[in-house]
C-alpha cells in the first residue's frame, strides 16, 4: 500500500520540486493546491471522527500508527532523494 500511494506521492512531489528554477524555496511550495486540499480533509475528517465517538479508540490508535509509519517512510524517501541529489553534485 505504501508504495501505490505514497511512493508514487513521493516521486510526483520530487519531480516537481526538481523543475524549480530557484537554487531555494518557500517550504508551502513543496505541495500543490490538491495535496493540500487531501490534507484538510483528511485532519477534518480524523478531528470529526475523534469528536464524534463514532470509532472505537483502538481502531484510531492502529489507523493513526499506520499512517504514520507510512508519512515516516515518504519523509525517509524525501530524504533518500535529496541525499542521492547531494551526491550527484545537485541539491534540491
Amino acid at each position: 500500500m505504501f508504495r501505490r500511494l505514497f511512493g508514487r506521492l513521493v516521486k510526483k512531489h520530487t519531480a516537481r520540486i526538481r523543475a524549480y528554477q530557484e537554487e531555494k524555496h518557500f517550504f508551502l511550495k513543496f505541495f500543490d493546491r490538491k495535496a493540500f486540499a487531501i490534507m484538510a480533509v483528511m485532519m477534518t475528517g480524523g478531528i470529526s471522527l475523534r469528536a464524534s465517538g463514532l470509532a472505537p479508540e483502538r481502531f484510531i490508535a492502529v489507523f493513526y500508527t499506520g499512517l504514520g509509519a507510512a508519512l515516516l517512510l515518504a519523509g525517509l524517501l524525501f530524504g533518500r532523494h535529496y541525499g542521492l541529489a547531494l551526491a550527484r553534485g545537485r541539491p534540491e
